[in-house]
């Protein structure tokens, strides 16, 4: 494979994972507010957060997620300990 066909087929790459954060934000985006304005029970909120954590790489997806993780940590401290700990353990480089 030429360079060119290299170059071209990593742009393609990351043009289709930044439509896919796109749509994981618009997916996610009404489920964090739908959370965030009442307090689910722990099996919902692990649930959306544990789905959530695979496109947290996209700084928009992270935003929610760190918003639910705020809005529950004094009811399921535990629980958000756990989503926090597994966020860094996957997309944390430092």
């Amino acid at each position: 494979m030429k360079m060119d066909n290299v170059v071209d087929a990593i742009q393609e790459m990351a043009l289709q994972l930044r439509k896919i954060s796109e749509i994981a934000y618009n997916q996610y985006k009404p489920i964090a507010s739908d959370l965030c304005s009442r307090d689910a029970s722990l099996r919902e909120v692990e649930y959306t957060l544990d789905r959530m954590l695979d496109f947290c790489g996209d700084d928009a997806v992270l935003g929610l997620f760190k918003d639910i993780c705020r809005h529950y940590f004094d009811i399921y401290p535990e629980m958000i300990a756990y989503q926090i700990n597994s966020y860094r353990e996957i997309w944390d480089t430092e």
